[in-house]
């Protein structure tokens, strides 16, 4: 643009606009990334529900198969199984998303420096406030549909 013949604040104002336009598009990968990372979270979430929700019917099947009453309602189920195979279920499948947002930050400072890392936790802010906002107006308006 040095010889477009244009003048010196028409380059800065085009700089500006470029600079923005990338801000922006950096911007919306980062939530298009963010958003991608959610969906994966949820569908092994649901996956996990899936497998332990199974695990539990097996256990119910098997004490109707091996606890003589049940059927007749003379013999109670055994609870503290039950409510250990779904105890055990959520502590296993909490695991790696608790890993994944103890070691987001870490890994992404060390292999790609502090702007990225500043941008993820820019983004991280501004998406849980978003999140909060919305709950917050949803509550707020369910108790008004109450009152």
């Amino acid at each position: 643009m040095a010889g477009s013949g244009m003048s010196h604040w028409i380059h800065e104002r085009t700089d500006a606009l470029d600079a923005a336009g990338n801000t922006t598009a950096a911007i919306g990968k980062g939530f298009a990334i963010g958003s991608a990372a959610l969906v994966s979270l949820a569908l092994f979430g649901a996956f996990s529900v899936g497998s332990a929700a199974l695990k539990m019917v097996e256990e119910v099947r098997r004490q109707f198969n091996t606890i003589p009453g049940l059927m007749e309602v003379t013999a109670k189920l055994d609870y503290a199984t039950c409510v250990k195979i779904s105890t055990d279920a959520s502590i296993k499948e909490m695991i790696p998303p608790g890993a994944l947002v103890m070691l987001t930050h870490l890994i992404v400072g060390t292999f790609f420096g502090v702007e990225t890392l500043s941008a993820v936790l820019a983004v991280s802010l501004i998406s849980d406030d978003n999140c909060d906002g919305k709950d917050d107006d949803e509550s707020y308006h369910s108790y008004q549909m109450r009152v």
